[in-house]
């Protein structure tokens, strides 16, 4: 147990920095980490008695390292580094995955992103409802990380592909359709993306056709825009907002939901970003809880097989019980 201790005894301190926003030093660790856990990944599998751990071990610390990298300003970079550090996108956790993603496309960067999500679809085969790794994406460094993924996995980066990458422009969702189409998913899952993708094509369509009719609609257009290119505003609003002199709870916060506008004060806005960094920090510690919890149950299992092993290597005579006891001489 000790190599897999010292790996989780480094991974707890990168998330440390990471949570103290020392990005700098959280970093390159959570990298090293990293490096050091493919290194010795037979050894780390062999005692962490499942394949299971050996993957949160990747998705921790892959998760400090994304995060890390958006800390430095380098969200740019995150696909980059991905490539760098696990070497194939089949080693990639998909939460990892996923946030690395995100992060790197909410700062404004697609370097990479296409690429690397088409390299994902390439390597998972669905099959007996989920998928597998095809042979192309077996190797030694994926052989104790996760070779197999459910639907909803999966569909968390096919909705991600379709909808911020294909779909990022909302005036032509086509080529998000023809992909959804001949990609292999699950029948439902395909009708209830193609039944949204052809709405927010119908609602371009309209909008388009309203503009024609009325110039005047275009001031209230923004309604039909889809749930990414939403996303996108907020964000720049926020951007913009921090960037100008009047006291930033001065003014209210408006959310556009489909054809309906919300008005908030930006002081309940703040009191809910605090409570989704309360829940996410509790989060954490849940996971770290449940990691020692892991270990304290892995090292109680190994000890029980130790004893019993050592309890039937005993040799023991079948005939001591029916031999009698000598008799002592006077």
């Amino acid at each position: 147990m000790e190599a897999t201790d010292g790996v989780w005894g480094e991974i707890e301190r990168s998330e440390s920095y990471l949570v103290s926003s020392m990005y700098e030093e959280a970093e390159p660790l959570s990298s090293s980490t990293l490096k050091r856990i493919f290194g010795n990944a037979d050894a780390l599998s062999e005692e962490s008695h499942g394949d299971y751990q050996f993957h949160d071990m990747l998705e921790s610390a892959g998760m400090v390292l994304v995060q890390s990298l958006h800390g430095l300003g380098r969200a740019g970079e995150i696909v980059n580094e991905l490539r760098q550090v696990f070497g194939e996108v089949a080693a990639v956790p998909v939460q990892v995955l996923l946030t690395g993603i995100c992060l790197q496309i909410s700062n404004g960067s697609y370097s990479g992103v296409r690429e690397i999500l088409e390299e994902f679809f390439s390597i998972w085969v669905y099959k007996d409802d989920h998928y597998i790794l095809n042979d192309a994406g077996l190797s030694a460094k994926v052989f104790h990380g996760k070779t197999s993924l459910d639907i909803d996995e999966y569909m968390e980066v096919v909705e991600l592909y379709t909808f911020g990458v294909l779909g990022k422009d909302t005036n032509d969702v086509s080529p998000a359709i023809s992909w959804v189409e001949q990609a292999a998913l699950p029948e439902e899952r395909r009708e209830g993306l193609l039944r949204r993708l052809h709405s927010l094509q119908s609602a371009n369509v309209r909008e388009a056709t309203s503009l024609e009719e009325n110039p005047s609609y275009a001031v209230v257009s923004n309604s039909n825009k889809s749930l990414a290119n939403e996303k996108n505003v907020e964000i720049d609003t926020i951007l913009k907002l921090s960037r100008r002199h009047e006291p930033w709870s001065s003014r209210p916060l408006s959310i556009s939901l489909g054809n309906t506008r919300f008005s908030i004060s930006r002081g309940k806005a703040a009191l809910s970003l605090v409570g989704l960094i309360i829940c996410y920090a509790l989060k954490r510690k849940r996971a770290a809880l449940i990691r020692i919890v892991r270990r304290q149950m892995e090292s109680t299992r190994k000890a029980i097989v130790d004893f019993w092993k050592l309890a039937f290597s005993y040799q023991v005579n079948p005939l001591a019980a029916i031999q009698s006891i000598p008799s002592t001489t006077a």
